[in-house]
């Protein structure tokens, strides 16, 4: 598995567990407030059942009361007015009023006949509860409900059903009326239904939403690590294509140095001894040559170890930063006339080795570039430490450059000393910067302070 495939599933695979998540935790929402959606709508039905049952009884006291209050007939011949008033008094298909004395025996119950005079006071129903028992209980104290299984008469069949009842104390009586609550349950039942569905939609909404955010994030993702590769395929090729430069032009320099300066006094050196080998054939006087070989040979050896020096600078190592700024310094300005000014920085056990080879080279390369180019009279060399960075400043007042040219230029060899500046500084996790104007250019590098290296003074800025 390579890594741009491992980096997308990093970022997919968290986001899919997220949508899960997410889903789980909307599901269980959803359904708890299905829950409650159709608890509190089962309440509220029963309790305007309730309410309406009530008000049933109340106008039906209101059509018999006349008559168990009423003394100028016998009471049979009330009782049994109030029966037929009673039975008659219907409302909907399975709506009745019921009446038992208090001894449980039915005196009235519309379609039920076979009921009416028995004694009905131990009925139980499908769940144990005593039916008659239950309504003459919660008829006292003005009245009360009760719930039981009892037959329907529309179906046939039993069913749940809620009742309320009164009493008649006059005539030892309960009465009341009910109704059969089995189409609560369905109607919660096609709510519950009609919910799920929604929840069902809505789950599907925001899985399908999140596996088409998942895709476009693959997707995404790998768009752009594909961009970001040939980004730095190309860097890579740049970088690749400078450091040729860089080496076929160090390597020409070397020519050059080599061949205008060793070559050329190592010729003149064999020219002098081949002089000296005649003058000793013919017994002539070779002093005075054998002095200028001498210093033709100490010349060579100059040249090579500024050379080497060039290559690698020992005074780096052996004497510090500033030291080595100091001695480069002092050769541009005898040979450019350039002044030169190194201020030091006494801070210890600051700067690795290769962070000071780096500060070197930048050093370098910029002061080179000021002597070739600049046409300045003075430059000042500034090294700053502060609670975030290390900073390394290089300015002159010679005659500035277009910066942001170089910038935008295409061609390889335009700012190739820039770059290797910022390349120098962006492996330390550092930055360049650059700004130039008529009579003042400046160059700054900046490291970060934790790149600072800590080793009981045996290195530093300035040692």
């Amino acid at each position: 598995m390579n890594i741009n495939l491992k980096l997308q599933l990093f970022t997919t695979v968290p986001l899919l567990v997220a949508l899960c998540t997410v889903l789980y935790t909307t599901r269980m929402e959803f359904n708890e407030l299905s829950t409650q959606l159709e608890n509190t709508y089962r309440q509220n039905v029963v309790n305007h059942r309730l309410e309406e049952l009530k008000n049933y009884v109340s106008l039906a006291r209101g059509a018999v009361e006349h008559l168990y209050q009423g003394k100028a007939l016998d009471e049979d011949v009330y009782q049994s007015q109030a029966k037929a008033i009673l039975t008659k008094m219907r409302f909907g298909s399975d709506g009745y009023f019921f009446a038992y004395d208090f001894d449980g025996v039915n005196v009235v119950l519309p379609g039920q006949d076979w009921r009416i005079g028995k004694n009905w006071y131990e009925m139980e129903d499908l769940n144990g509860v005593k039916i008659v028992q239950s309504i003459i209980e919660n008829s006292r104290d003005g009245g009360g409900y009760s719930q039981y299984v009892f037959n329907q008469p529309s179906t046939g069949e039993t069913a749940k059903k809620m009742a309320y009842s009164e009493q008649i104390p006059e005539w030892q009586w309960v009465f009341g009326t009910g109704v059969y609550i089995d189409d609560i349950d369905n109607q919660v039942t096609e709510i519950e239904s009609a919910v799920n569905k929604h929840i069902q939609s809505a789950s599907q909404t925001i899985f399908l939403i999140g596996v088409l955010a998942t895709v476009m994030v693959f997707i995404t993702s790998h768009y752009f690590r594909y961009g970001e590769k040939r980004l730095a395929d190309k860097k890579l090729r740049e970088l690749n294509e400078r450091i040729f430069q860089t080496q076929e032009e160090e390597s020409k320099r070397f020519s050059r140095e080599l061949h205008d300066g060793v070559g050329q006094t190592l010729a003149a050196a064999k020219y002098s001894m081949e002089t000296i080998k005649l003058k000793v054939q013919h017994q002539q006087d070779p002093t005075k040559d054998i002095e200028h070989a001498v210093d033709l040979t100490g010349s060579v050896m100059r040249d090579i170890r500024s050379i080497s020096h060039q290559l690698h600078p020992g005074i780096l190592e052996d004497h510090g930063l500033s030291a080595a700024l100091d001695e480069m310094g002092q050769k541009l300005s005898k040979r450019s006339g350039i002044k030169v000014v190194v201020e030091r920085l006494a801070v210890a056990n600051l700067v690795s080795k290769e962070l000071k080879l780096a500060l070197y080279r930048i050093a370098q390369e910029a002061m080179t570039n000021v002597e070739r180019h600049a046409k300045a009279s003075e430059i000042l060399v500034t090294s700053t430490l502060d609670e975030d960075w290390v900073t390394l400043e290089i300015t002159d007042n010679g005659q500035g450059f277009d910066y942001h040219s170089i910038q935008r230029s295409n061609k390889p060899s335009m700012g190739i000393g820039l770059r290797n500046m910022k390349e120098r500084m962006s492996f330390y996790e550092g930055r360049l910067e650059v700004s130039s104007v008529k009579g003042k250019t400046s160059i700054i590098a900046y490291i970060p302070k934790h790149q600072l290296h800590y080793n009981n003074g045996v290195n530093s800025l300035t040692d």
